[in-house]
């Protein structure tokens, strides 16, 4: 099996890395300084413990991905519609396509641009990121959970998870493609922004006393949405995800990168996806407001 990642960052590298040491063939679609670390020097992979040095293909010409089996598109929300644009001039007949992105829009979003491709959703809940271009540093989990989307099927969806299992990536299956996104939707807006302000580890956020009742409000808050919108959450979720957050190591959240960074931050795909909802279908959302409003303070200062 051929697997291409578009938008080869920390996320998608890091699972690059662990197919790639199973000896499967990888493509990685990357741009910038990145990607020339990565066709100079290979990929430094750092997990567990180990750095390891690991001879890629890499490129920044979507061509390269037109033979792949797999495409999993690894960027993130502010690039996606950019990246689908790339796809679609350099690959003609799509192969099975799969979503990571957070937040809970990015299928359809796919699936518009590539409406006749087997497609499944799914969530990788990992804490990696890019210490330098071409170095990925994994500090907690790396999970993947995959659903059927449109056009696919549940063989094509366990077919690829046996491929990471192999690989000694944390995959399954789910039934329920909805509440799978949902689901991490509501830990994306319970850490996710609250790290970027104070620029505290969400194991921090979850174990304050004044910042835990933030955490479960905001996803509280999703939640409803969630529901509203067909997802299976509840209230067992928000705890099951503060009392992983407890055990997590020290996880530098997207948002927290991107601010360092100088990045767009996917602020109005998770937070402000919530406010926006809550909004149509008449429910509060106070606190997710206010999150959005201070990342939106944030990042208009970093402008």
């Amino acid at each position: 099996m051929h697997i291409g990642f578009a938008g080869a960052g920390a996320v998608g590298c890091h699972y690059a890395s662990k197919l790639v040491q199973q000896g499967v063939q990888v493509s990685l679609l990357a741009r910038g300084a990145h990607l020339q670390a990565l066709q100079q020097h290979g990929l430094y992979h750092e997990s567990e413990g180990r750095l390891r040095q690991l001879s890629v293909r890499a490129d920044d010409d979507p061509a390269m991905l037109a033979d792949c089996d797999v495409i999993v598109l690894s960027c993130k929300m502010t690039g996606l519609a950019a990246l689908l644009e790339s796809l679609q001039s350099a690959v003609s007949a799509p192969p099975l396509l799969v979503t990571l992105q957070n937040g809970v829009q990015a299928p359809d979003m796919v699936a518009r641009a590539f409406p006749d491709a087997p497609l499944l959703a799914g969530t990788a809940f990992i804490g990696v990121r890019i210490e330098r271009p071409g170095h990925v540093l994994h500090t907690a989990a790396g999970g993947i959970r995959l659903a059927v989307w449109s056009k696919a099927s549940a063989d094509d969806g366990h077919a690829l998870l046996e491929v990471f299992r192999q690989a000694g990536v944390p995959a399954r299956f789910d039934a329920d493609a909805c509440t799978l996104l949902w689901r991490k939707m509501l830990w994306n807006c319970g850490f996710n922004a609250i790290t970027a302000i104070t620029r505290r580890y969400a194991r921090d956020m979850a174990a304050g006393v004044e910042t835990l009742p933030l955490v479960t409000a905001a996803m509280q808050e999703a939640m409803a949405v969630g529901q509203r919108c067909g997802a299976a959450v509840s209230e067992q979720d928000i705890r099951n995800h503060v009392d992983v957050t407890l055990a997590m190591g020290p996880v530098k959240t997207s948002m927290w990168q991107d601010i360092e960074s100088g990045s767009a931050s996917e602020i109005d795909y998770i937070n402000g996806y919530i406010v926006r909802k809550a909004g149509e279908l008449g429910l509060a959302a106070p606190v997710n407001t206010m999150l959005t409003a201070l990342m939106h303070a944030i990042e208009g200062q970093g402008a």
